[in-house]
């Protein structure tokens, strides 16, 4: 494979690095790794790197870029929010690969605020054929409560930490570590300065409605640190009038942090993201 990095657009550019495989495929999709939060295009922990290689392997070219602002590249003028500029910069970057390479078809990817990107992107450009996604939107069914609220009525140190907050005392883990996050891992965390916000879910719904019909596949990786989402086909039932299963795929991996730090479920994820992209 070769890698290397890409100046997309004036008069400030996009900034990214090209995954090619050893022999490209113009009918296969391209696929292109957006930003999760503030944290460039590496990935967190490095992530967006081993999935872009990883489709290389399979004869996919993919792009994992920064939007404007973030990692390497500049600000541009203008006062649009990122939800405004996520989908337009995205589409900016498929531009250049069709450009450049003939392909026509894109994958997007993103994690966090990269799914909702993602997913915003795939609305307003038919060039999306596949999304991926961890930790996307997701809204709670009355099962999710089940799931979430029954173990834990039959765990001490939930009731010890419900009868501290009643009695103001402050918890154990804040007394220990006071909030802070080690030097040494700070690159690997978003920062605070984006706020994410969902939708209402009836625009969620229409939206998936909308993708459906025009027949774009998912793979949706939940993980055990979205505390919204207690078990696997919460997804399904929250929108079980416009989903069609065929099209789309729902993993949850119960043990994975939010920027699936452990190397096993890494491994994981990537193997499947990697089987998922191989399948179109």
């Amino acid at each position: 494979m070769k890698e290397r990095v890409v100046r997309i657009g004036d008069p400030v550019p996009l900034i990214g690095v090209m995954v090619q495989p050893k022999a490209l495929d113009k009918n296969k999709p391209a696929v292109v790794l957006l930003n999760s939060g503030v944290m460039h295009h590496v990935g967190a922990c490095g992530l967006s790197v081993r999935l872009a290689r990883s489709f290389a392997e399979t004869g996919f070219l993919s792009v994992r870029f920064d939007f404007s602002g973030i990692g390497d590249s500049e600000p541009r003028a203008g006062s649009a929010s990122f939800e405004e500029l996520a989908p337009k910069e995205c589409m900016e970057v498929m531009d250049y690969v069709q450009k450049k390479t003939g392909i026509n078809k894109f994958i997007l990817y993103g994690l966090c605020s990269g799914s909702d990107a993602a997913y915003e992107a795939a609305l307003v450009d038919e060039r999306v054929v596949g999304v991926g996604q961890i930790d996307a939107y997701c809204y709670k069914t009355l099962k999710f409560y089940l799931y979430d609220y029954w173990p834990k009525l039959f765990k001490l140190k939930h009731w010890k930490s419900f009868i501290g907050r009643k009695l103001g005392l402050k918890p154990e883990s804040q007394q220990a570590h006071s909030g802070q996050i080690d030097e040494s891992e700070r690159e690997y965390y978003e920062m605070p300065t984006y706020i994410r916000v969902f939708p209402p879910k009836a625009s969620i719904e229409n939206g998936l409605e909308t993708l459906m019909k025009r027949g774009v596949r998912f793979l949706t990786v939940f993980t055990g640190a979205e505390s919204a989402y207690s078990y696997k086909n919460q997804f399904f039932e929250s929108f079980r009038r416009v989903i069609d299963k065929s099209l789309y795929d729902i993993e949850y991996y119960k043990n994975a942090s939010h920027i699936i730090q452990e190397p096993n479920n890494q491994e994981i994820v990537v193997a499947r993201f990697k089987d998922w992209v191989s399948s179109f």
